[in-house]
Parts: C-alpha cells; sequence; structure tokens
C-alpha cells in the first residue's frame, strides 16, 4: 500500500477511474489519501430520483444534502433529476393495482401511493436546499415526467438560479404541461438541449428559452428537437429562439439541432450561424408542403402565410448556407434535395454524414439525386469522411450495389458505415449476393490489384477499408410497396432479406486478421471475427451477443 501511494495523485486517480463503484466503495475506506481521491469520482455525479421499491431514499438523500450531512455536495459537478411522482415509473397496470392496493387493501408492501403524501412533504421541505447545497455543479440532466407534480418545476427553476457554474443544462420532456417552467430566470449557458414531448411548445416554454438564449453571450450547442401536436396554426419557428439575440452580438453556435421548427436564413439569423460546424435538420416546417397537403380554408390560409414568412423551404436553407460560405463538417438531414447536393459540391470538408429517409416522393427522382450524389459529390469528401450513414426508406440507388461501390471505396478513412441494400441483389437462387462475393475472400488481391471494382461486394468493401470498425446492414423496404395501404407486404419484405444478410455475413470468410477490429451489425445482431471450427480453419463473423436478439430468424 506503501509504494501504491507514493504514486502521484493524478496517477492514482487514473487508476482508481477504471473500477467499479462498488470497488471504489471498498478502496475508500483504505485511507484517508485514497479516501479523497475516490470520493470525488463517486460523486462527481448525482442523481435525484424517486424509486417506487426505496420510497424513503429520496427523502434521505435530500435531507442529508439539504442540511450539509454529507460531503457529496463539495465533489459533484453533474446532476441529474428525474421523476419525483410515486407513480412515475410504473406501468398503466402496476398503477391500477396500487390504487387497488390501497383502497382496503392490507397489503404487506408499502406501496407507492401508502408513502406518496410523506414523500410530497420531504421533497416540498428539501428539494430546493439539497439542489443549492450543489454549488460546484455545472450540467444538470433534467427529466420532466408527465406525472411529476406542478410545483416540482417552480422548486427545481428556483434552485438552479442559485448555482453559480451551471453552463449546460438537458431538459428531457415526458409530455407534462411546462407553463412553469421558468427557463428566462437562467443565464450564460453554453449548450443547451430540449427533447422530448410538448403539446404545445410555442406558448408554454419557448418564450423563457427565447430569453434564456438571448442572455447566454456563449452559447455555442443549441438542441431542440420537441415532438407536439400538429393540428395547431402556431409554428415554432428559429426566429422565435434567437429573435432576441442582440443584432451588434450575435451568437457563435457551432452545434444546431432542430427537429420540427421552421427555419428561415435571413440576415437576422445568419450572423450567429458563421461559426457552425455541426447542423441536424429534420422534418423542417415548409410552407410549400403544408399549402400542398392541407385544405384550402381560412385556418390553413393563415399557416400557409405564417410558414410563409418564417419558413424556408429545404432549397432555401441550403443555398443560404452556401451563399454565406458556411461550409459544415457534420450533417443529419432528411432534407435531401438537389439544392443540398449542389451545397456539398460546393467545398470538401465533411466528416460525419448522416443523410435519414434519403428519398423523393419519386422512386425515378429519388434514383437520380442518389446518383449524382454517389457520382459527384462523394469523391469530393472521400478523404475527410469519418462517419457515413445513408438510410433510405424504400430500395434503390440510394442502397449498395455495383453503381456506388466504386465511390465507397475511394473513403479511405472511414470508420464507420451504415447502408442499405437491395432484395434483388442478394437472391441465393440466382446466384447474385451484393453482401458477399460467391468467391471466397481469399481468392481477391489488395485494393490496388483486386479484379474490376463493379465486382466488389459490401463485405469485401469493408475488409479492404484500412479504418472501418463498424459496418451496418440494413434492409429497405421495396421499391413495389410505395405507396401501399398494407403493412403485410412490407413486414414480409424485410423479413425475408433480413434473414438472407446474415446468412451472408455468417458465410463470409475465412477471414483476414484484420476482420477482428470490426463489428458487423445486422438487423438481427451485432457479428465480430471468431474461430469457428464447425465452419472450416480461420476466422467467421460469429454473433457477440453484445446487444439484440439472441434468436435467429
Amino acid at each position: 500500500m506503501l509504494d501504491f501511494l507514493s504514486l502521484p495523485p493524478e496517477i492514482i486517480e487514473k487508476i482508481t477511474d477504471q473500477l467499479e463503484g462498488t470497488y471504489k466503495k471498498t478502496l475508500r475506506l483504505a485511507c484517508k489519501q485514497i479516501n479523497t481521491i475516490v470520493e470525488h469520482q463517486l460523486f462527481a455525479n448525482i442523481v435525484i430520483k424517486y424509486s417506487n421499491y426505496q420510497p424513503d431514499l429520496i427523502c434521505e438523500q435530500l435531507e442529508a444534502l439539504a442540511t450539509r450531512q454529507t460531503t457529496a455536495r463539495l465533489h459533484a459537478r453533474s446532476l441529474e433529476i428525474r421523476g419525483f411522482s410515486p407513480d412515475s415509473h410504473l406501468g398503466a397496470r402496476s398503477r391500477s393495482r396500487s390504487v387497488e392496493r390501497s383502497r382496503g387493501s392490507r397489503s404487506r408492501s408499502r406501496g407507492p401511493l401508502a408513502e406518496a403524501h410523506q414523500t410530497n412533504k420531504v421533497l416540498l421541505s428539501f428539494l430546493g436546499q439539497a439542489i443549492s447545497s450543489l454549488s460546484k455543479v455545472r450540467e444538470v440532466w433534467w427529466h420532466i415526467g408527465v406525472n411529476d407534480p406542478d410545483w416540482s418545476q417552480i422548486v427545481v427553476m428556483d434552485a438552479l438560479v442559485s448555482l453559480p457554474f451551471v453552463e449546460v443544462l438537458r431538459i428531457s420532456l415526458g409530455g407534462a404541461p411546462t407553463s412553469s417552467l421558468r427557463l428566462e430566470q437562467l443565464t450564460n449557458m453554453r449548450r443547451i438541449t430540449i427533447s422530448g414531448y410538448c403539446a404545445d411548445a410555442r406558448t408554454e416554454f419557448v418564450a423563457g428559452l427565447r430569453t434564456l438564449i438571448s442572455n447566454s453571450s456563449g452559447l455555442t450547442h443549441l438542441d431542440v428537437s420537441v415532438k407536439g401536436r400538429a393540428d395547431g396554426t402556431d409554428v415554432a419557428t428559429l426566429h422565435d429562439l434567437l429573435g432576441d439575440v442582440p443584432a451588434g452580438a450575435p451568437l457563435a453556435l457551432t452545434h444546431l439541432t432542430l427537429q420540427n421548427w421552421g427555419v428561415r436564413l435571413d440576415a437576422r439569423i445568419l450572423p450567429s450561424l458563421r461559426s457552425l460546424h455541426t447542423l441536424s435538420l429534420h422534418s423542417a416546417m415548409d410552407a410549400r408542403s403544408v399549402a400542398a397537403s392541407e385544405d384550402d380554408d381560412a385556418e390553413m390560409a393563415e399557416l400557409v402565410a405564417l410558414t410563409t414568412a418564417c419558413c424556408s423551404s429545404s432549397d432555401e436553407i441550403w443555398d443560404a448556407l452556401r451563399a454565406d460560405r458556411i461550409w459544415l463538417t457534420e450533417i443529419s438531414t432528411d432534407a435531401v434535395s438537389g439544392a443540398f447536393l449542389e451545397y456539398l459540391a460546393a467545398y470538401t470538408g465533411v466528416q460525419r454524414l448522416t443523410l435519414c429517409s434519403a428519398l423523393a416522393n419519386d422512386g425515378l427522382v429519388s434514383d437520380a439525386l442518389a446518383m449524382r450524389f454517389y457520382t459527384d459529390v462523394l469523391p469530393r469528401h472521400a478523404a475527410s469522411l469519418v462517419a457515413l450513414e445513408i438510410t433510405p426508406e424504400y430500395e434503390g440507388k440510394w442502397c449498395f450495389g455495383r453503381h456506388n461501390s466504386a465511390s465507397l471505396l475511394r473513403c479511405a478513412n472511414l470508420q464507420t458505415l451504415k447502408i442499405h441494400i437491395i432484395s434483388g441483389e442478394i437472391n441465393r437462387a440466382k446466384k447474385q449476393d451484393v453482401v458477399v462475393s460467391p468467391a471466397p475472400p481469399s481468392a481477391f488481391a489488395r485494393p490496388l490489384t483486386r479484379g474490376p471494382l463493379l465486382k466488389w461486394t459490401l463485405l469485401e468493401i469493408a475488409d479492404a477499408l484500412p479504418h472501418l470498425s463498424h459496418l451496418t446492414i440494413a434492409s429497405a423496404d421495396s421499391e413495389s410497396n410505395r405507396g401501399g395501404r398494407s403493412g403485410n407486404p412490407s413486414i414480409g419484405h424485410i423479413y425475408r432479406v433480413n434473414k438472407e444478410i446474415t446468412e451472408s455475413v455468417t458465410t463470409f470468410g475465412p477471414l483476414d486478421p484484420s476482420a477482428l477490429s470490426k463489428v458487423i451489425t445486422t438487423p438481427v445482431r451485432d457479428y465480430v471475427a471468431r474461430s469457428d471450427k464447425n465452419a472450416g480453419s480461420g476466422l467467421w463473423y460469429r454473433s457477440s451477443m453484445s446487444q439484440g436478439s439472441h434468436l435467429e430468424l
């Protein structure tokens, strides 16, 4: 022990940081010096939550923090606040049973409803003081449950205002009203994340969030991915968030994530985005789609006028970014269009690219966009790309095939790849398989000497990419099912393709030793390179059992 203690504290801290929590609790009993180091690690993150199985635990925890009986408050750097409702962690069936037990039942167990009144009294007494005692906290993650008491938002917000160093705020909305969520009380945030569900975000909390953003001059990360009602005429827009930012002191946002928001990039908004390098844009409100999909009545006319004034089309968004020379290095979007491809073709250096539901309403238009992407756009970013994810809803040219294998092979620095395949090219009855080649991989040489690129298949390309560590092979719906009203054909199609993918992966081999560093993910499970005597000598892709079902399709 003396030799161990003679090490510098920084080294001891790195060693103990690798231990699990139970071992740290035992180790801190060894001596005062080790306790000082380990205690800081154990209590760096404080979690406040109600447990149905230990209803007294939250009461004891809050009282100890509020009355300064524990030194944990001195070490906490992050705070996670979970549900306060006694029933918030129960399913509907469990809640109904607990209600039945409370009606004269003499159950031995102390159900959550039996403790609800006492728990609420303790929460009211100590919750605010307990949070205020964590004076060194810098990051707060708050889950607002649908069953949380109405007063909890007020108490928590009042307590958070007293914490001087909080700069990261993450709020997950569970569907409860947020009219008491007074975000305008906070200031000087560097990262803000609001996610979950809120029925009417624009009227409930957007005004407070707008004030918080304007009072956070150092804000760099803004993530607002809130789902809500889609039948109202109130449209939440990026102007609602950044409208109060001083014109002479714009923000320097580097990360922006928006989902279900209207976006118009004009002279009021663009100055705050000129440092942007990461953008995630999904389900953006578009006036043209509203006008095309809704009836022409007075209410919808008002909605169209509002979205036209505050929301750009996806083409206008990418044109504005290109005109202002805002070149992104990380992009995640479902707004794939000709303007988007023109934006990507205007520069180089994209590192992470995610195209979700990368398609058009028409299969031919979608295929045209895909061919343009693989032919003209992807090669411009081949040297910089480390992560590429393309997830179309229907099969077509966005999926892997002989038309894009050469372009993918140029991405020599790719570390993760997710791509779908075309079922017609994995038909074993016709001796076609886009996932693997009929010839064993040992029959091929390395990239520069291997045969024509059109003969390359997906796992062979994964084997040839030197830095690739994770390949995800997925299935898409058949193009013939586009616009179908019944889901049965789609379910049957995807089931069959998933089964073929699994069989293709498990029969690909024997593998080179380089495959030991790769993980292949299919719709069923993860596969890693392992020896299998039943399959023969060498390495083969076999289930890692790390996730997914352990049953074969």
